[in-house]
């Protein structure tokens, strides 16, 4: 109850302080939800590199309520009140507003939780990390290990869940209330058009639906992931859908740059998403200015490059900071295993590309790319060619019913900059996949569509908000209805799940529950400060990591391959989770560790591990490792944690708690 009373109180801080800064009439409260939370996020993140992430929570929460006394005694009750009800009457902050405080209640009620794999190894560990640790997970001593992922999504989860209590459902509501906001920042139109901003927030909803490729029947997680692609796509999209919205004016104009460091903070690839942003609105001011080419051309760079400055110094101050409290670990920007520089990688790349040296698999992975934008289903009319073909339709009806001269211009413009720099994003892809994957998934372009279709998102939304804002008269109206018509008409025909984020998915929880209820048993006997290994006979890694995600300790790395005696592992290899299997049996699992007992005690002793954890034993445990534990063992044994009482003991592990379970 306390996530869901904060969730909307903070919603509650925001309609008060878009009604205050709107009240001047300089900028459309629909445009602000956006740069509020973003701003709020980063101010986040400067106290989280000081390592007060908690006291920085407390001072956003300050401002924002600072916004409402300013606008109390500035415009007094009843103009306040008054300012309020004209926010609230302005469609994009109430549709922001309604379907914001409608996923705090639906996911209340339902409980959503994790499903998706990088959730558990990253993109949900980390924000689960920073709401109870109080700490980024980096610079935390007894953090579970995510330090890959970006901060953007702690940032804002840890707005709606200062107080260290953590659950799944609010920080997907609290994701999803910054993708409605990039959905409003689309929508700054003048009142009297409302029917037009209802029609660009209800497409830029749907299209996180829209550009997928849908298993039949399956549970979507469009908005009920903690991945970053929806932000991302959202963020980029909707910083662009700002920048429309200011007009460029002088000063209003620097509300671009918050959304865009947050994109910058997003994940690893936001850093070519941002500049390609800044490049496209120092553009834009070049091509509709006023007065002269020359005199365009300074208040272009200085916006431009100023922008561009703003993502280099969000991209750097992460990686600065990351390289500062990680200092025994290489946080050097490489690619692949070779371990090559971003640098490297890019002339290695543009050098094949050009047919300088291309060897056969950059060649193979080339064509690969080629057929793919006309193969692979990237959104529900099929592939890459298709969508980009929809979203220029867009563009065409948006250029049509501008007014002739610049307006026009910066549409064209526009359109086929945003191209120009997805052939280039195209590109750059392909020489990842050539650098960055093993042979077998670069040659099947592994998460091909995951990877392209945030940007086709966030360029659809673009040319929908221009198509909103030149769409005036009453055909024009009608083409952008009949643009949103066609996004709702094939998301029924082809898109609609058997289940989404509106149904209850229990039976996709099963396996998860189980684990979850083991591991509060052992969360008893538990601290941060614990290292634990988990043994979990016949895992393909999913229990471990669900152990990982939710165990109150360090989940210490397995091996793989052979440590048969003491003394002699050079046939072994770190991994993370771990089969034990004996010698004459290396078929039993497909991924194993040839493990005796004593050298089980030793692996114990030299990871310095506190505990072990036999979620699931078999057989081979219960006949060869049985003496080394109290009691013993027994193939069809609960999940039982032992505390490790040394390498010398007579016997080394004690029982320190059992959990029963009712999934084995």
């Amino acid at each position: 109850m306390l996530q869901l009373v904060w969730g909307l109180f903070v919603l509650l801080l925001l309609t008060g302080a878009c009604a205050v800064l709107a009240s001047g009439g300089k900028v459309h409260a629909a445009l602000l939800p956006l740069p509020l939370l973003s701003g709020a996020a980063l101010v986040l993140y400067g106290f989280g590199i000081v390592g007060a992430l908690r006291v920085g929570a407390g001072l956003v929460f300050l401002l924002l309520a600072a916004l409402w006394v300013v606008g109390l005694v500035k415009l007094r009750p009843a103009g306040f009140a008054k300012a309020c009800r004209e926010t609230l009457s302005t469609p994009g902050i109430a549709l922001f507003l309604g379907g914001a405080a409608f996923f705090w209640l639906l996911f209340f009620v339902l409980r959503p939780m994790f499903t998706q794999w990088d959730e558990f190894t990253a993109w949900g560990l980390a924000p689960k990390m920073v709401v109870e640790r109080g700490a980024f997970y980096v610079a935390d001593p007894v953090n579970l290990k995510a330090s890959f992922t970006y901060p953007a999504t702690s940032l804002v989860t840890f707005l709606f869940q200062p107080f260290g209590v953590w659950s799944e459902w609010a920080c997907l509501a609290a994701l999803d209330t910054l993708a409605l906001a990039c959905a409003a920042a689309a929508t700054a139109l003048p009142r009297q058009r409302w029917y037009s901003a209802v029609l660009v927030f209800a497409a830029g909803v749907l299209l996180p639906y829209f550009f997928r490729d849908p298993t039949p029947g399956a549970y979507a997680t469009q908005y009920v992931n903690a991945m970053a692609d929806l932000p991302m796509a959202m963020l980029f999209g909707g910083t662009i859908c700002l920048y429309l919205g200011t007009g460029g004016r002088r000063g209003i104009f620097w509300l671009t740059a918050l959304p865009l460091a947050l994109l910058t903070l997003t994940k690893d690839i936001c850093f070519a998403y941002g500049l390609i942003a800044a490049f496209l609105i120092g553009l834009d001011g070049l091509v509709g200015g006023e007065g002269s080419f020359r005199k365009r051309l300074a208040p272009a760079l200085l916006h431009g490059g100023g922008l561009a400055l703003v993502v280099v110094a969000a991209f750097l101050s992460w990686s600065r900071y990351t390289a500062a409290v990680t200092p025994t670990v290489d946080t050097a920007a490489s690619v692949g295993s070779a371990g090559l520089s971003y640098g490297a990688v890019l002339t290695g790349g543009i050098k094949q590309l050009l047919g300088i040296g291309r060897d056969e698999k950059f060649a193979q992975i080339m064509a690969a790319m080629g057929d793919a934008f006309f193969t692979r289903r990237v959104c529900l009319l099929g592939g890459g060619a298709l969508a980009v073909l929809a979203i220029t339709l867009v563009a065409a009806a948006a250029w049509l019913f501008a007014d002739k001269g610049t307006a026009r211009r910066r549409i064209l413009v526009l359109h086929l900059a945003l191209a120009f720099c997805f052939a280039a994003l195209y590109a750059f892809h392909l020489i990842l996949y050539y650098y960055n994957f093993s042979d077998v998934e670069g040659l099947a372009l592994k998460d091909y569509d995951r990877y392209l279709t945030p940007y086709y998102q966030a360029w659809m939304l673009t040319m929908l908000c221009c198509l909103g804002r030149t769409a005036r008269s009453k055909a024009g109206r009608a083409v952008l209805g009949a643009a949103v018509a066609v996004v709702v008409a094939v998301f029924c025909w082809r898109g609609v799940p058997s289940a989404g984020f509106w149904t209850a998915a229990d039976s996709l929880y099963t396996l998860r529950q189980d684990v979850q209820r083991r591991a509060e048993t052992m969360n008893e006997e538990l601290n941060w400060g614990d290292r634990v290994l988990v043994l979990s006979q016949g895992d393909d890694a999913t229990r471990w990591y669900y152990y990982r995600y939710e165990l109150t300790a360090q989940v210490v790395n397995g091996f793989g391959g052979f440590y048969g005696r003491l003394g002699e592992t050079q046939d072994r290899w770190d991994s993370d989770f771990m089969n034990l299997v004996e010698s004459e049996n290396w078929t039993l699992y497909d991924y194993k560790a040839v493990c005796v007992p004593e050298t089980l005690v030793a692996y114990m002793a030299e990871k310095d591990c506190d505990y072990l954890i036999i979620d699931r034993a078999d057989d081979y445990l219960e006949r060869n490792f049985s003496p080394l534990f109290e009691g013993g063992l027994t193939a069809d044994m609960p999940a039982t944690l032992y505390h490790f009482e040394g390498e010398d003991a007579a016997v080394p592990f004690t029982v320190a708690a059992v959990a029963e379970s009712e999934v084995q």
